[in-house]
């Protein structure tokens, strides 16, 4: 029984649950049971597709499986928190890759560079011969972040950036949802609610435009107004910009089809 497991940020909710949905079939989806994924499993059962729910150490061992061609997908997602704190981030995601060691075949990883910490993750693992797969371009350059993953990576982030010009701050349909958090998260601001001095970090920053990053993603359901929302509070311009998750949809399907080999 072919195992995989997808260990990521939680601003990738809604690629992990068009993957379920609209990717290859997955006979079995475990979602570990942790208050990260709530967001995940309302989002499936809002798309009526069945997962199970269960803690990590009632998960099946690898040495406990059965033989059969049944591909089963594992999702564990980790906080926001460990954006803003990149050997924070990498401590956990290294530990978190090595448990899943005993429960799966592969692990894509669902993150950038993040501040140029997990670069080298996939190495690090390789003498482990447990393979480790991490967001890459077409060109197999590691995408910088969770915007350039849905902008298809670094060149057409750059380009983006470019065209729009500096100070532009950037919301996913999830990052426009959660953004309060997103803001604590990445430092911006440990009090989101206190406009006055969040804009003046903004304003320090030189932040004058929101892009509303549409991913094609329809699972929440109050993007825009979110994004509004955000634009309305600090004064910024909402500049539309097309995003995809066919990078993510790529990277998956390479790992699915490496696990299926095993």
């Amino acid at each position: 029984m072919p195992v995989m497991t997808i260990i990521g940020c939680r601003i990738f909710e809604d690629e992990v649950v068009h993957l379920i949905e609209k990717g290859p079939k997955i006979e079995d989806v475990i979602v570990v049971d942790s208050d990260n994924n709530s967001g995940l499993i309302r989002k499936l059962n809002e798309i009526g597709h069945s997962c199970r729910l269960l803690p990590l150490e009632k998960i099946p061992l690898i040495s406990e499986r059965k033989d059969s061609g049944r591909f089963t997908l594992i999702v564990d997602l980790l906080e926001f928190a460990l954006d803003g704190f990149p050997d924070k981030l990498k401590e956990v995601v290294y530990e978190t890759i090595e448990r899943m060691k005993e429960y799966s075949d592969a692990v894509l990883l669902l993150y950038g560079l993040c501040g140029n910490v997990l670069g080298s993750v996939e190495k690090d693992f390789e003498t482990d011969g447990f393979p480790v797969f991490i967001l890459t371009d077409r060109e197999g350059e590691i995408v910088d972040d969770c915007v350039g993953a849905v902008l298809g990576g670094r060149g057409s982030f750059l380009s983006k950036l470019k065209s729009e010009g500096t100070g532009t701050y950037f919301l996913t349909p999830v990052g426009a949802t959660y953004w309060k958090e997103m803001l604590v998260a990445s430092r911006i601001t440990p009090d989101p609610d206190n406009v006055e001095m969040t804009k003046m970090v903004f304003d320090y920053s030189g932040y004058k435009n929101v892009a509303k990053v549409d991913t094609g993603l329809r699972y929440e359901k109050e993007f825009e107004s979110k994004v509004r929302e955000f634009a309305d509070r600090f004064g910024f311009v909402v500049v539309d910009m097309e995003g995809s998750p066919e990078l993510i949809e790529r990277c998956y399907e390479k790992a699915r089809e490496e696990v299926l080999k095993k």
